[in-house]
This record gives C-alpha cells, sequence and structure tokens, in this order.
C-alpha cells in the first residue's frame, strides 16, 4: 500500500470534523433533492445538505471512533458559531477592539486580513493566515494593532478636526448601540429557539407511543431543536466575550 502526501488543506479538515464517521457513527440521508420551478419548467438539484439531526439514518456506536459522540457534538456547536456564512456567527474582523477589522489586504497575496486576540487584557492581532488554513503554507504576516491602529486614528481625527471629539463620541454611542442590537437579537433567536424546543417536546410528549413512525420523527425533531437551542445559547455567550474583550478559542 503506497500513499500520496499532499499539503493539509482548511476544506478537508472541515469535512472531516464534520463527518459523524469520525465519531464512530454510521450516517445516511445527509443531503436532498430539490425542485423548484424555473420559467415554468420543474428543475431538480442533488447535494443540498439537511440539518444535522434530519439525516434519515444515524446509528451511533457503529465502529470504534477517533473521539466520542458528546466531543464531536461540541465540536458542531463551536463550528457553527464561528461560521461567517450562517445566522449567529461570531469572529474578528465583524465588531471588537481592532480600529481595521475588515478593511486591511495583505501585500503579498492580496488576500484580507483576519483579526485574532491574545492575552488578558486582550490585544488585537492582524494577520494574513488563509494561505496557512487552505494550503498549509506559512502565514504572510502577523503584526500587532499597538502600533497601526493609534497612528491611523490620529490621522481620522486630525481629519475631522474640529469635529474630533463630537466625531468620536458619536461614533461610540453608535457602536454601543449596534452592540446592544446585535444582543437584543441574537436573544430574540434564543427566545424563539426554546420555544420551538418546548413546542416540540409538547408534540413528542402527545403522541401515541405505539405509532413508532411518527414517535422517531418527533423525537429527531425535538433533539434537533434542542441543539439549536445551544448553538444559540454558545453565540450570545461568545458575542458577550468578544464584547466585553475577553479571549476565546479560535475554532474554525
Amino acid at each position: 500500500m503506497s500513499f500520496d502526501w499532499v499539503p493539509l488543506r482548511y476544506r478537508s479538515v472541515i469535512s472531516i470534523l464534520k463527518n459523524p464517521f469520525y465519531a464512530g457513527a454510521y450516517a445516511y440521508g445527509k443531503s436532498e433533492k430539490r425542485t423548484e420551478i424555473v420559467d415554468g419548467r420543474a428543475r431538480k438539484s442533488y447535494g443540498h445538505g439537511k440539518p444535522f439531526g434530519t439525516w434519515e439514518v444515524l446509528l451511533q456506536d457503529h465502529h470504534e471512533g477517533y473521539i466520542d459522540w458528546g466531543e464531536f457534538e461540541r465540536n458542531q456547536s463551536l463550528i457553527a458559531v464561528n461560521t461567517f456564512a450562517k445566522k449567529g456567527g461570531i469572529k474578528s474582523g465583524r465588531g471588537g477592539q481592532a480600529l481595521l477589522a475588515g478593511l486591511l489586504t495583505c501585500g503579498r497575496c492580496g488576500r484580507r486580513l483576519s483579526v485574532s486576540y491574545r492575552g488578558r487584557p486582550s490585544h488585537p492581532y492582524y494577520q494574513c493566515k488563509s494561505i496557512n488554513q487552505m494550503l498549509a503554507k506559512p502565514r504572510c504576516m502577523t503584526f500587532g494593532a499597538s502600533r497601526i491602529d493609534p497612528a491611523i486614528g490620529k490621522e481620522i481625527l486630525s481629519a475631522v478636526t474640529p469635529m474630533a471629539i463630537e466625531a468620536a463620541m458619536e461614533a461610540d454611542r453608535v457602536h454601543r448601540d449596534n452592540l446592544e442590537e446585535r444582543h437584543r437579537m441574537m436573544e430574540l433567536d434564543l427566545q424563539q429557539a426554546r420555544y420551538e424546543a418546548s413546542l416540540a417536546e409538547r408534540r413528542y410528549a402527545a403522541c401515541d407511543p405505539d405509532n413508532r413512525l411518527i414517535a422517531a420523527q418527533l423525537e429527531k425533531s425535538w433533539e434537533s431543536a434542542l441543539r439549536r437551542v445551544e448553538t444559540c445559547e454558545a453565540a450570545l455567550t461568545q458575542a458577550r466575550q468578544i464584547d466585553a474583550g475577553i479571549p476565546i478559542p479560535d475554532f474554525a
């Protein structure tokens, strides 16, 4: 048997971490086909991922896994709240203490710089890590925000003089309002998730236990609703930690 060694890719790592086979489980029916009407004709598309908990078959302890099922579920929650593309995702580069988050690009590869926080109290650092995540190559650069942020901030204030103080106060007020609004929306999402979990529990409790097919489906829906509650709670906690300047682990 021979092996072909290739550079580590970010997408490959994530696909492994999201695969229940890694946790000793067998899964089937993780994707579905969808039909939509386009120009008056039915068009089918395949490969649409189904939410975790709605798969057709999931057999835990099917074989020896690298991690246990509890750790697998915790990994999914952490990955979910660190994903840009999904609602509730919290990552550096969207708010936070760094002045230039999401505005800088790498002078070597042209990719956008991300922000990470280190230490207690936390200090922001800009880094170009896309090429490291995608192709396992060395990062282009990493540097602290302690020099560049004050320098840029000074230039900004100079440009808006004599209204610099008023502008800074207004920017701070808007920033705080944005944080409060974000927390309020996430709290509403959590309330909705808890309501849906309670509703799913009542439906499961009211189901005739002799009707095993319906009972099994209602139980899956209940479990899925509970996992959404956990995801919303984790996202809200992480958002509050970031806004308070508390460093957290960087997972996805």
